[in-house]
């Protein structure tokens, strides 16, 4: 947007308002690289882990409400309402996650759910990582997904993300209780 690329069908409603692409772009990057070290366990439990906290848990909010405002702006037009509707139960489980994270961990001191559901919120978070991986084998064969294959591709790269975290959050579970 910014190094000056031609504007096309494609892209030009991000160039109409920029600010929420930008505002997505910088959050989801901080949360998904700041986040990874929180699953590194030397790290937990310092006050490192709690600092880190404090500045994910608002750019994962950031970054799910960005998500939310762009999945409503620009992405109905191109995508239908049920990708719409996929894309904005994902964002608000996102922003659900988070907000039973820190219930867990700031009112009850429930570490064990405060991880668990934190989990699950990044895992949300970073989905769109897995979306990419799953579409990069049509897009270089030069066969673009349509809007039905689109709503496979990130219902999928959820549920995926998710099976993964639950099979971590389960994995813990049954150590902790050894």
């Amino acid at each position: 947007l910014t190094g000056g690329a031609e504007i096309t069908l494609q892209n030009e409603r991000f160039f109409e308002s920029p600010a929420p692409i930008f505002l997505h772009i910088v959050t989801v990057t901080v949360y998904s690289l700041l986040g990874a070290f929180q699953f590194v366990p030397s790290l937990r439990g310092r006050a490192w882990h709690r600092i880190a906290g404090r500045v994910l848990v608002p750019t994962g909010l950031l970054a799910a409400f960005s998500g939310l405002w762009l999945a409503n702006a620009y992405f109905l037009s191109i995508g239908g309402a049920l990708l719409l509707a996929v894309r904005l139960i994902i964002g608000l489980s996102m922003v659900v996650s988070i907000a039973l994270g820190l219930f867990y961990v700031l009112r009850r001191r429930d570490f064990v759910r405060h991880s668990a559901w934190m989990t699950r919120a990044y895992a949300i978070g970073v989905a769109a990582g897995t979306e990419a991986l799953l579409i990069i084998g049509p897009e270089i064969l030069s066969n673009p997904p349509d809007s039905t294959a689109q709503i496979v591709y990130t219902a999928s790269a959820w549920v995926i993300n998710l099976g993964v975290a639950e099979y971590v959050i389960h994995r813990r579970a049954r150590r902790a209780s050894k």
